[in-house]
């Protein structure tokens, strides 16, 4: 496949430039759909995956016990479904990909809400206790600006969760993040894969 002139040097932009100074990069709706269609995205319901989910289902139910819950780039709603034990007063899970959220809504899981938005534009018409963002900051076209931009969205006290896997650029990543919220615990988790994960607990900074 050949690339323009434009396109090599939007690449090389990229690649030396915005990626190492922690600029993500969005995923297109389509091939989303795609790989959620493809089973791409089954992994995250796998045992894996379970030990950093259950890290972020601990944390906020041990924060708050009736939160009202946003989570972004919610996907097929697996963070949805290990909250569903636990209680809450609003779960709204937000995400770009049609075919994710088709399968969200096939857990019929009660007072759990899907919609279809895109979080770098879409914004809440209400505040959230808790904010999260579940292996998707990444994906942002800046990490730091689209947190902030949430954060505003938060209630008094409330807080934003972030789950990030360690690939590429990462710390990068929580180097934008962290210009705009502190950080007031956080965890580790490693699988026997070798797979890492940060998951932090963050506030607006005064």
């Amino acid at each position: 496949m050949a690339f323009s002139p434009r396109d090599f040097l939007a690449r090389l932009r990229r690649k030396f430039l915005l990626a190492p100074a922690g600029y993500g990069r969005p995923i297109p709706k389509d091939v989303l759909d795609g790989e959620y269609t493809s089973g791409s995205w089954a992994h995250f319901r796998e045992l894996p995956e379970l030990a950093r989910q259950s890290v972020v289902v601990g944390a906020v139910t041990a924060l708050y016990p009736n939160p009202s819950i946003l989570d972004l780039g919610c996907g097929s709603g697996r963070l949805a479904q290990l909250f569903s034990p636990h209680p809450f007063r609003r779960y709204l899970g937000v995400d770009i990909s049609t075919a994710g959220l088709k399968l969200a809504r096939e857990l019929a899981l009660t007072r759990c809400e899907f919609v279809e938005g895109n979080f770098e534009t879409w914004r809440p018409p209400e505040k959230f206790d808790v904010i999260m963002f579940s292996e998707c900051i990444g994906y942002a076209s800046d990490p730091g600006a689209v947190t902030a931009a949430f954060a505003d969205h938060l209630t008094p006290g409330g807080i934003v969760v972030i789950s990030h896997f360690r690939f590429g650029h990462w710390q990068a990543h929580w180097r934008r993040v962290g210009r705009r919220l502190e950080v007031f615990d956080s965890t580790t988790v490693t699988n026997l894969r070798g797979q890492t994960w940060d998951v932090k607990l963050l506030r607006p900074r005064p």
